[in-house]
């Protein structure tokens, strides 16, 4: 065997001496996360194999003949089978952070209140084999129905549970091991950041007139957000009255009212004279705010005239817990007036949307869910989203979504753990410029003319066919496209190399 298997202890202190023969018969690697797949099986006395339900969790290297590592990861299922049984325990089912997300039903069968329980939490199993963690949802039941419901999934699911069940009978005693790279590690706990919108849907009665003189203008929400963040577009729900044609913009101001930026204008005469509807406003530069430091949006239109103004949707409900609305009178800030609640303080309908660089949210959310790497990196995207998340998405797919929209040139963003456990994500390589070539008989070279070992495939690479004549750039219909590595899989016994492709 031209490789040797390496495990050690869940907390990474000291090796683990099996006793046992070991065969490799597959290694898979991705473009999204390096090492992906491994299946290992172990022969001997089956003592020793029985001995091998330790393993689970615990980390795993692959090392060819000259001691270079070939695959890194950790253990997440062992089967094993013993004459006519087969017995495995996995980490597929294993919980210790648990949480339910449900819904009363009302007497009339509406769907009532959302509510989430506290989450419980398993300690000597976090300890033992890290954060993983489930939100259960459920609908119809009251809140003593959710807290049972946590607590003993919780019970039930937080150590490995095992699988008893029939094997065929003569064959050789054996353990097969299904490890994982330790990017699939970042789908064990959900991703939230409330963080980077800050809006008031309503539904709440209220409507203000302004823009029809000086003492009605500027309806703004005050906010104040809780992390540093670049706010890049404001709504707000507006109808005009008396067909004004006047131009309008969104502005934020200080919370003594001095204005600090404004957005781009929206000419009156695009709004609906019937009905309110959702105004968009964009600050074409977007303006960076501090958390923790009040705000106010709002809007305003350039001129005053008393017989074509408009109109926006107020909340005298009161909905939006961290601020309220004011409008200038001519000389002062003051609440907006209430009609159903006289003398409160009424909320604006209203969104505000930060944006920031698709980079730094995946680097965030990377070290919300990292609980194995020693370092993590991102590149600089220059794609801009909203941050806000609040979707109960693990942090895994939170990540994948992101690097699905790529970089400003267009290339998908990567990701490789290296056998320090680093994770550096990257931006895809450049198509015009492959790195690897593969000949007539599959065998992967690389620009230079060096040969590749089947064990070290181009994964996260562009290859081109060696044999091809029609390899001419730039690219049109009758030449030939690289092809993208997006994966491979390798069998030690034959030394087969599988790869797929995608363009």
């Amino acid at each position: 065997m031209n490789f040797s298997l390496e495990f050690s202890t869940r907390d990474f202190s000291a090796p683990i001496f099996t006793g046992l023969n070991e065969q490799i018969l597959r290694l898979d690697w991705s473009a999204e996360g390096g090492p992906a797949q491994a299946h290992i099986r172990l022969t001997g006395a089956g003592d020793k194999l029985i001995a091998a339900y330790r393993l689970l969790r615990c980390p795993v290297m692959v090392r060819d003949k000259a001691g270079t590592p070939v695959w890194w990861g950790y253990v997440e299922d062992v089967v094993v089978y013993l004459e006519g049984a087969r017995i495995s325990v996995s980490l597929a089912g294993l919980y210790n952070k648990v949480s339910v997300r449900y819904s009363f039903i009302s007497p009339n069968n509406g769907i009532a209140d959302q509510a989430c329980t506290d989450i419980a939490e398993d300690i000597v199993s976090q300890e033992e084999y890290g954060v993983k963690e489930i939100t259960l949802q459920r609908y119809g039941i009251d809140d003593d129905f959710a807290l049972n419901l946590r607590d003993t999934f919780l019970k039930g699911a937080a150590l490995p549970r095992s699988a008893l069940s029939q094997n065929q009978p003569g064959k050789q005693d054996r353990v097969v091991l299904k490890c994982a790279g330790w990017f699939k590690s970042l789908a064990w706990q959900s991703y939230q950041n409330l963080e980077g919108f800050y809006a008031n849907p309503g539904p709440g009665p209220g409507v203000f007139n302004f823009g029809q003189s000086s003492s009605t203008r500027y309806p703004s929400q005050v906010f104040t957000p809780g992390a540093d963040s670049v706010l890049q577009y404001a709504y707000f729900q507006l109808r005009g009255i008396g067909n004004p044609t006047r131009n309008l913009n969104a502005q934020l101001r200080d919370a003594g009212g001095n204005l600090l930026a404004t957005s781009d204008l929206v000419a009156g005469s695009a709004l609906s004279s019937t009905a309110y509807r959702w105004v968009k406003f964009t600050f074409t530069t977007p303006y960076a705010i501090a958390g923790g430091t009040t705000y106010m949006l709002g809007v305003t239109a350039n001129t005053v005239d008393p017989s074509r103004y408009f109109a926006i949707r107020s909340d005298e409900n009161q909905s939006y817990e961290n601020g309220y609305a004011l409008y200038f009178n001519g000389s002062s800030w003051v609440n907006l007036p209430s009609v159903t609640n006289p003398g409160g303080a009424p909320d604006l309908i209203f969104r505000a949307v930060c944006i920031a660089d698709t980079g730094s949210q995946i680097e965030e959310i990377a070290n919300a869910g990292s609980q194995f790497f020693t370092r993590i990196t991102a590149p600089v995207s220059s794609v801009m989203t909203c941050p806000y998340r609040d979707n109960g998405e693990d942090c895994l797919k939170e990540i994948q979504n992101l690097m699905a929209l790529g970089t400003a040139n267009h290339r998908r963003i990567l990701a490789r753990v290296t056998p320090e456990r680093q994770l550096e994500f990257f931006e895809q390589p450049d198509p015009d410029t492959p790195s690897v070539y593969m000949d007539g008989r599959g065998q992967f070279w690389t620009f230079q003319g060096t040969p590749l070992k089947a064990y070290f495939p181009p994964v996260g690479q562009f290859a081109r066919h060696s044999g091809s004549s029609s390899i001419l750039l730039p690219f049109d219909k009758v030449r030939i496209p690289a092809c993208f590595i997006e994966g491979a899989s390798y069998y030690p016994q034959s030394g087969r190399l599988r790869i797929r492709t995608s363009l």
